[in-house]
């Protein structure tokens, strides 16, 4: 009974650790503003100033770049300095939702085979 406990904690303590890997989010790849503009992704701007600012995406309109942030309701637009605007970073895309998916049943059926190896159980019968 106390050897099952472990695994238990161990299951635990895998799944929240899933849990908190998946909201991760890094800003790594440098862009432009044109890039930027034309993907639509969330980016981080690093000004000369060393202000960081993060929008949702960058739309480019009537000859000035907008960087859109997401009010309760509505985007709201707001003008970016180009020449203030040392370095921009692109959101990189995380793991998809079905691939963690995956990732958790293949560990329980892992976790479920080594509890079965190591406390025996009832033979399967698949020959019905």
């Amino acid at each position: 009974m106390i050897a099952l406990k472990k695994w238990f904690k161990i299951i635990a303590l895998f799944f929240t650790a899933l849990i908190l890997f998946q909201s991760c989010a890094t800003y790594k790849t440098p862009v432009t503003l044109e890039q930027a503009a034309n993907t639509e992704k969330a980016v981080k701007i690093i000004t000369v100033d060393n202000d960081t600012y993060k929008y949702k995406y960058i739309v480019y309109e009537d000859g000035q770049f907008y960087g859109v942030k997401d009010n309760p309701g509505e985007d709201v637009k707001f003008p970016i300095d180009t020449e203030e605007a040392a370095n921009l970073l692109m959101k990189n895309g995380g793991i998809p939702w079905w691939a963690w998916t995956l990732i958790g049943a293949a560990l329980i059926g892992i976790i479920f085979l080594i509890v079965k190896a190591t406390y025996g159980g009832p033979e399967l019968n698949w020959s019905g």
